[in-house]
């Protein structure tokens, strides 16, 4: 028979029966010192809470509106319309000119107006809305009242 040892011998619990030392009161420099970081916690907690809504609030001002433009149908559409008119060459290129830099012009305008990202039609999967008509149509009134086409 194997006898054990007095060390791996199973310990009485002496510790339960003891009494816990009571906590020693906290001298009036600790209290000062605990309110003291309770209060900087307070403050550092509230400072991070107001730096992350003013970040989220400047992201979402800032965010552009993605809108989608069918750039190759209003050249399309320019070309079949000029093409039907009888033009000489030079009054071709002065009109196709002119057709370009309103076009641009308009599509600066409406960026700017409103905070907008231009998209072409076949870079935009879905979500985006389409402003085609409305450039369309600004276009055909700024071509018109130069007298154009």
């Amino acid at each position: 028979m194997t006898t054990k040892s007095p060390e791996t011998a199973p310990q009485t619990d002496d510790a339960a029966s003891q009494p816990v030392p009571a906590r020693k009161p906290l001298t009036q420099r600790d209290r000062r010192k605990r309110r003291c970081l309770l209060s900087l916690l307070l403050v550092a907690a509230t400072l991070l809470c107001v730096n992350a809504a003013v970040t989220s609030l400047l992201i979402s001002w800032r965010m552009p509106t993605v809108v989608a433009f069918d750039m190759k149908g209003t050249v399309d559409q320019f070309t079949d319309q000029a093409g039907a008119q009888s033009l000489n060459e030079a009054q071709t290129t002065a009109l196709t000119e002119r057709f370009m830099q309103t076009l641009s012009a308009e599509l600066q305008e409406y960026q700017r107006r409103h905070d907008a990202l231009i998209l072409v039609t076949p870079a935009v999967v879905s979500g985006a809305a389409d402003i085609t008509g409305d450039i369309q149509s600004a276009v055909a009134q700024k071509m018109a009242a130069g007298g154009g086409q």
